[in-house]
């Protein structure tokens, strides 16, 4: 939930907030839980629209990555000892992608980090989106565009 929250957010405090929300809701609605959709997509779905309502409230604008390093955010680790070019150009590139992601809509985002970085299958990312498949694969097919052009830009 905190991945989530943090790379949507880009702020760890605003995200704290958002994910402590979120268990309250999901505290709340637990008698009512069915069981018939996966526990993690609802809870994912609860967040993702608690940190939606936070952009729509804040005027969302992507702004430099919160304490946690590249790196860390892509959940990449290097060790500069072993091979120090190698882990300095993963740096540079994990850097570049996270400007990269930085720069694409918030719905694009989304769908990156869910699928990318909490690794949930395109099911999973419609179930707690609450969108239909095909938007979901859309948008991916839209971010990776994004993205790899943003890449492009950087690189010359």
């Amino acid at each position: 939930m905190n991945t989530l929250a943090r790379s949507m957010l880009r702020d760890a405090a605003e995200a704290d907030d958002v994910v402590e929300e979120a268990l309250l809701r999901i505290h709340r609605a637990a008698p009512d839980f069915r069981g018939e959709r996966g526990l993690r997509t609802w809870t994912l779905r609860i967040v993702a629209n608690l940190c939606r309502d936070h952009l729509r409230r804040r005027k969302f604008s992507a702004g430099p990555p919160e304490e946690l390093s590249p790196l860390q955010q892509l959940g990449l680790s290097i060790n500069p000892v072993a091979d120090w070019d190698g882990a300095m150009d993963q740096k540079v590139l994990a850097e570049a992608v996270e400007r990269a992601i930085g720069t694409l809509a918030a719905d694009h985002r989304e769908a990156v980090v869910m699928r990318y970085r909490l690794g949930l299958s395109e099911a999973e990312m419609s179930e707690a989106l609450g969108v239909p498949a095909g938007t979901v694969k859309s948008r991916l097919s839209r971010a990776m565009v994004l993205l790899r052009d943003a890449l492009k830009e950087l690189g010359s």
